[in-house]
């Protein structure tokens, strides 16, 4: 793990998520407690939390006497909306957006991070940390991922004032083509809290994007956490002929 900021079990969160959705088919049977802590390299306390959270979002079930197993509709969730822009969702709101970069570091790429954007585990790369706001309220702590060799003297001030995006395209030439995101429920790390003004442990919308520019290029990983008490996704969806419920 040793990817982000979150805490220990949030981590393992994430870790046991990806597992799932790629080896572990719906109704399959989890590994116990103690070969989960030994093969993750964590506490049975830090499973235990860890398969408390997964259960509160409904990705396992428990039987009880028989073990904990994968839950069969969640596995490979449908995608239900487009790439989702913060900016543009609080113009449409009628709100004014502002990001301030918190910090801007050259970082070594984790394991996961490396594991995200295809590179080796090591590469160069720099993390953004942004506050998100609208109206003055803060909304959204981001941090972003991007290969320091792709964006070399990227800087603070012109992210600040241009956007990243516009950044990477008019002086690294590297537009946005296209991008996945997974968006899931969480409990918002200290730190962040702190940023968002809201209590320690709040529920928060966690949100995953990888972001492809030119020829398949991988240009940002970015983690983002969003006040729940504030924020509101909206996807718009279109019945295609046939379709049931």
């Amino acid at each position: 793990m040793d990817y982000s900021n979150q805490p220990l079990h949030e981590q393992l969160v994430t870790d046991l998520r990806k597992d799932m959705c790629e080896t572990m088919p719906p109704d399959s049977q989890l590994p116990a407690e103690r070969e989960l802590a030994k093969r993750y390299g964590v506490s049975r306390n830090t499973v235990r939390a860890a398969l408390a959270k997964l259960e509160m979002m409904g990705l396992i079930y428990r039987h009880r006497g028989k073990g904990t197993f994968v839950s069969p509709a969640v596995v490979n969730p449908t995608n239900l909306a487009e790439t989702y822009s913060f900016t543009n969702q609080m113009l449409e709101e009628g709100k004014k957006p502002y990001s301030k970069v918190i910090s801007l570091q050259n970082v070594a790429a984790s394991a996961y991070i490396a594991e995200q954007m295809g590179i080796p585990k090591g590469t160069p790369t720099y993390e953004l940390k942004r506050l998100r706001s609208a109206d003055n309220v803060p909304m959204m702590v981001e941090r972003t991922f991007i290969p320091a060799d792709r964006f070399p003297g990227i800087d603070a001030a012109t992210i600040e004032n241009d956007g990243l995006y516009v950044t990477m395209l008019r002086k690294y030439d590297a537009p946005i083509i296209s991008a996945s995101e997974a968006f899931f429920a969480s409990l918002m790390p200290d730190d962040d809290a702190v940023l968002l003004k809201v209590p320690l442990g709040s529920p928060c919308l966690s949100v995953q994007r990888t972001s492809k520019s030119l020829h398949d290029e991988i240009v940002e990983f970015t983690l983002s956490l969003a006040r729940a008490d504030q924020f509101i996704y909206r996807a718009q969806h279109h019945v295609q002929n046939g379709s049931t419920t």
